[in-house]
């Protein structure tokens, strides 16, 4: 008995016992303020996610524009309206409306494009030289012939310059990302080209 009186009183029996009760006030407080904290609400609503990931990819309302395929009654590359929601940034629109072309044409229309064409990509430096590459059914698929070859590369031409009057200067028609003399051996493909 006298010795757990020794032990009672001792200094280190007193310190062990301070500590253990002032952990257990901290750990008491601790819950009663994580408790407390749990009834807080939140009175504002978080702000408004955007719609997209990013503000500039929201496309417009549909404007009108011109495409150009071949008449079949004149033979000639005629300008073709077609309804196109477009981007404002320069290189997106351009790559619409070249897609725009390659698509099916109208009843009263034939597209001097091949069937199967694809647009892989389009680029414009800034001497504002558009670089069009289309996959290699251009080539391949093409019929052939002079006349085909330019009726092809004019509605090209024409379609992306009535588009970018004053934004495109040249055009380079490359075939699945490669510079291509000819389409089918007649008109040259080796420089950008221009009316």
């Amino acid at each position: 008995m006298q010795y757990f009186r020794k032990i009672v009183h001792s200094r280190l029996f007193v310190i062990w016992g301070i500590t253990l009760v002032t952990i257990i006030i901290c750990l008491a407080v601790t819950l009663v303020l994580i408790s407390h904290a749990k009834r807080i609400r939140i009175v504002d609503a978080p702000p408004k996610l955007p719609t997209t990931a990013n503000p500039t990819d929201i496309v417009p309302a549909p404007q009108q524009i011109n495409i150009f395929l071949l008449n079949p009654t004149s033979l000639e590359i005629a300008p073709v309206k077609a309804e196109l929601s477009l981007y404002p940034e320069p290189t997106k629109r351009l790559k619409q409306i070249v897609s725009a072309l390659i698509q099916e044409a109208p009843p009263d229309y034939r597209n001097p494009i091949p069937r199967g064409t694809l647009l892989n990509e389009v680029y414009v430096d800034s001497q504002k030289t558009a670089y069009l590459d289309f996959s290699h059914h251009l080539a391949d698929g093409h019929i052939g012939g002079t006349t085909a070859e330019l009726l092809t590369v004019t509605a090209i031409l024409k379609t992306v310059f009535d588009a970018f009057p004053n934004e495109i200067k040249h055009v380079q028609i490359l075939i699945d990302g490669r510079e291509k003399e000819t389409l089918a051996g007649h008109l040259n493909l080796s420089q950008p080209l221009r009316f």
